[in-house]
């Protein structure tokens, strides 16, 4: 949570840059002296109408580039009905004064670009926006992540040291002795006639070798079988319920087996 603080926070004041200058001085390209003289209430609407769709771009269409059709899509129809919108709106007539008994198409013309131009930019605005927010959410989850992983590996390194300190285990594999410290195993699965030894940041080990042979070979004490097809070194469990057993350092939780409930406690 102490890590989450600045990155909210940051997104916050991307978000309050966009909204307080950017979107304000893309208005500029309406000359607004004249637009507010004429008519102040389409200034107003089309004001709106840049903040909707900068808000459409900054939560919605970042989706697109998600994983799946269905936020691409979404994203798409998005984009349709704004331009219909804009369209629609490029449409209205605006009571622009008259000099000389003459309308000024040229100006009008001028205008009607400039609600494309307003368009466009929010959009692209919040779409970049958007991608942003993504991304340091992202750089904030990776951190948090191996923040995670760090204070796995010093919860069992502490741990080991006290259970298992230097102490290993040789078993075959791949026709070779293969010598494992106890302190790296997170678990042991059975694989029908092997053993698979699941390893602290490094690849598993699989052994021809029965998992109630492998257990004698353990230090007593220390490793438990809780299933059939599961051992488990005891430091390195986390919580325990009736049926399920957390591990440190593992994410899913092993089943306990009904003729293993009693080993456990």
């Amino acid at each position: 949570m102490v890590k989450e603080t600045p990155n909210i926070s940051t997104e916050t004041r991307v978000d309050l840059m966009v909204c307080l200058l950017i979107l304000p001085c893309l208005a500029a390209v309406f000359p607004l002296e004249e637009w507010i003289g004429w008519r102040a209430s389409d200034v107003i609407i089309y004001l709106v109408w840049t903040y909707l769709c900068w808000y459409l771009g900054r939560h919605f269409l970042p989706g697109m580039f998600a994983a799946g059709k269905g936020r691409l899509w979404s994203g798409l129809a998005i984009l349709f009905l704004t331009v219909v919108v804009t369209f629609l709106m490029n449409l209205r007539q605006v009571p622009f004064p008259q000099e000389s008994g003459t309308d000024h198409p040229a100006r009008l013309y001028l205008y009607q670009q400039a609600i494309w131009v307003l368009y466009f930019a929010a959009m692209g605005t919040g779409l970049a926006t958007g991608l942003l927010a993504r991304k340091l959410r992202e750089l904030a989850s990776a951190q948090d992540a191996e923040e995670k992983t760090l204070a796995v590996r010093a919860a069992v390194e502490t741990r080991a040291a006290a259970a298992v300190a230097g102490e290993t285990v040789t078993v075959k594999a791949d026709y070779k002795d293969v010598t494992i410290p106890l302190s790296a195993i997170q678990y042991i699965e059975a694989r029908n006639n092997y053993a698979c030894l699941h390893l602290d940041y490094q690849d598993d080990v699989v052994s021809q070798i029965t998992m109630k042979s492998l257990l004698e070979m353990l230090p007593e004490g220390k490793f438990l079988r809780i299933h059939r097809s599961y051992i488990v070194p005891l430091h390195r469990i986390e919580s325990k319920k009736a049926t399920s057993v957390k591990l440190i350092g593992v994410d899913a939780p092993l089943p306990v087996g009904r003729a293993h409930k009693e080993n456990l406690k």
